[in-house]
């Protein structure tokens, strides 16, 4: 009986894993491309190696972009309406509901962390805050040269969901996301986002 409940549990997790994996590649796959403006906070990690910790522009936002009455409360999920700027995407309108958009604009799904204490600003994450890179690049990334711009190349799916697609250091791309991993990119390429 023990045994039978041991290989349940056991095939139960790895069923999570792999519909987790699933879920992220699928995003990265049919999601669509923007680029987002960021700056990177302290890329180390005593435990987990070197990542990216980043904050977004669209991490904070306006209260006066709130597109309907009711209150927001912290945890609550707001649906962030993205639009394509001169490079990067930026938030027009927040909605507790999935609106209808044009053409040209993303939406983007975002838990409130916090709002200021004067209620003009809500603070939001969108699960792509953290992205891991291999040992001893977190610094170099951390410390670009004085007129190196880094951004975040982000793919978003048609429910929401956003994934890294890419880390790009003057508009070419320094790791790209696959499959298994990612990869420094030999060649890096122009951003087309």
């Amino acid at each position: 009986m023990i045994g039978k409940r041991l290989l349940f549990i056991v095939v139960l997790q790895t069923l999570i894993l792999f519909a987790m994996i699933g879920i992220k590649q699928w995003t990265l796959n049919t999601g669509k491309p923007i680029l987002l403006e960021t700056q990177v906070i302290d890329p180390q990690s005593l435990f987990s190696g070197d990542y990216l910790n980043l904050r977004y522009a669209i991490n904070a936002i306006p209260s006066k972009k709130l597109a309907d009455d009711e209150p927001v409360n912290t945890h609550d999920i707001l649906y962030v309406v993205l639009k394509k700027g001169d490079p990067y995407w930026e938030a027009v309108a927040l909605y507790h509901k999935k609106p209808e958009i044009a053409d040209d604009e993303v939406v983007i799904k975002g838990e409130v962390t916090n709002r200021t204490f004067d209620k003009d600003t809500f603070y939001l994450k969108y699960g792509i805050e953290n992205y891991f890179i291999p040992e001893g690049e977190g610094k170099k990334l951390e410390l670009p040269n004085s007129n190196d711009k880094l951004s975040i190349g982000v793919v978003v799916d048609r429910f929401g969901n956003a994934g890294i697609r890419a880390v790009l250091v003057n508009g070419k791309e320094r790791y790209v996301e696959t499959l298994f991993g990612r990869g420094q990119s030999p060649t890096p390429t122009g951003n087309n986002t």
